[in-house]
């Protein structure tokens, strides 16, 4: 049962150039966030990074991906190395980064998986000014789309908008509501650090009891609730919150 104290948590960042005098102030919120989210509780954590910019003739590099790792030096690095540059229109390849990030990271089977959007302009297709691809991305992806693949792979999204835009505030909010997750404004930062690490001691701030539910559950698992709690000596809703924790991240049945 090593996997209940898992977390995966990726940033996806816009490094196009008119990220140019924000990238360092999201470099070290992003560095804040992973040194603080380690204190919240007492997680295995894993960190990864994809940076993107936009499709030719804007750019070359749609998204990249920097693999998910337990060494902070090494994810630390991999965000102290992170370039603005490129990029051409106002938007930029929003989808393919939460895409990206969806599919090409290896997340663990059982892991909290988190994702934290940073960027200052608002993906293709939703109206920003000077948008070369007003129909749409060129990767065919909608709000409506990435944010079905990251559900269905358990991912909730946060995000980061760094600059008071319309369209921006506009899809980074729906982005990030429609998989569970919340939206923070330029300068909530250490707001949105703590609403995270709030969220984490809540769901990882009782591994032991957590433990023991799911080997009860394990042990007898065509029981209810209230069979488990009897058998615990415990509470209804403290069972059944400790069974909704474990059941969303696939504990309860080992689906990924």
């Amino acid at each position: 049962m090593s996997e209940i104290n898992q977390l995966d948590l990726a940033f996806i960042v816009d490094t196009t150039g008119s990220m140019g005098g924000l990238i360092q102030s999201a470099q070290r919120q992003m560095i804040s966030m992973m040194n603080e989210l380690l204190k919240a509780a007492d997680v295995d954590m894993r960190l990864g990074v994809v940076e993107y910019r936009d499709h030719p003739p804007q750019d070359k590099l749609p998204a990249r991906a920097y693999p998910l790792t337990g060494s902070f030096q090494q994810a630390q690095k991999a965000i102290n190395g992170l370039k603005a540059e490129g990029g051409g229109d106002g938007p930029e390849s929003v989808f393919d980064g939460i895409i990206t990030a969806c599919r090409k990271l290896e997340w663990r089977a059982h892991a909290r998986r988190i994702a934290v959007l940073v960027g200052d302009a608002p993906p293709h297709g939703v109206g920003g000014s000077g948008d070369g691809f007003r129909e749409g991305c060129p990767c065919g992806e909608t709000i409506e789309s990435v944010t079905c693949v990251a559900e269905e792979q358990r991912i909730t999204l946060y995000a980061l908008g760094l600059r008071r835009d319309t369209h921006l505030v506009e899809s980074f909010t729906r982005l990030s509501n429609m998989t569970g997750g919340e939206y923070f404004e330029v300068g909530q930062g250490d707001q949105a650090i703590q609403r995270l690490k709030a969220i984490l001691a809540a769901e990882f701030g009782n591994l032991d009891f957590d433990r023991r539910v799911l080997e009860t559950y394990q042990a007898t698992p065509e029981a209810g609730i209230d069979d488990l709690a009897a058998q615990m000596e415990s509470s209804r809703p403290a069972v059944s919150g400790a069974l909704s924790r474990l059941g969303t991240r696939g504990l309860l049945n080992g689906h990924q």
